[in-house]
């Protein structure tokens, strides 16, 4: 069975994109559009990764990433940003995201980055 990927994305098309990706190399993923309760549906799913939007439209993924740092049951799952705000990559990764991916994205950027933060993890 394929490692899991929680992917927080508002644009469906963009999600869409992300799964269809991840699942071509053998990946599960599940898709959340809003940030609120994201916290409960991550520890559900229990991934061993998360892709974090920044903009969302009811939060933004900073702050999501805040409670997940937060909650024992899914703090130490690493999370990589994906966001067009290409400025606000600095402030993604001193909070502690393992890689932030600059929206619009290449296929092969966005797989070498998941793929080498789950190697670090193994």
């Amino acid at each position: 069975m394929g490692k899991k990927i929680m992917i927080l994305e508002d644009d469906e098309a963009t999600a869409e994109l992300i799964r269809f990706y991840l699942e071509e190399d053998g990946l599960q993923t599940a898709v959340s559009t809003r940030g609120a309760g994201f916290a409960d549906k991550v520890a559900e799913f229990q991934p061993d990764l998360i892709t974090l939007d920044v903009m969302l439209p009811d939060t933004d993924g900073f702050s999501v990433f805040k409670t997940i740092q937060g909650d024992d049951r899914i703090s130490n799952i690493p999370v990589i940003f994906i966001s067009v705000l290409e400025n606000e990559k600095e402030k993604g990764l001193k909070m502690g995201a393992r890689g932030y991916v600059v929206k619009p994205f290449k296929e092969d950027e966005l797989k070498e980055t998941i793929k080498s933060v789950l190697e670090e993890e193994q």
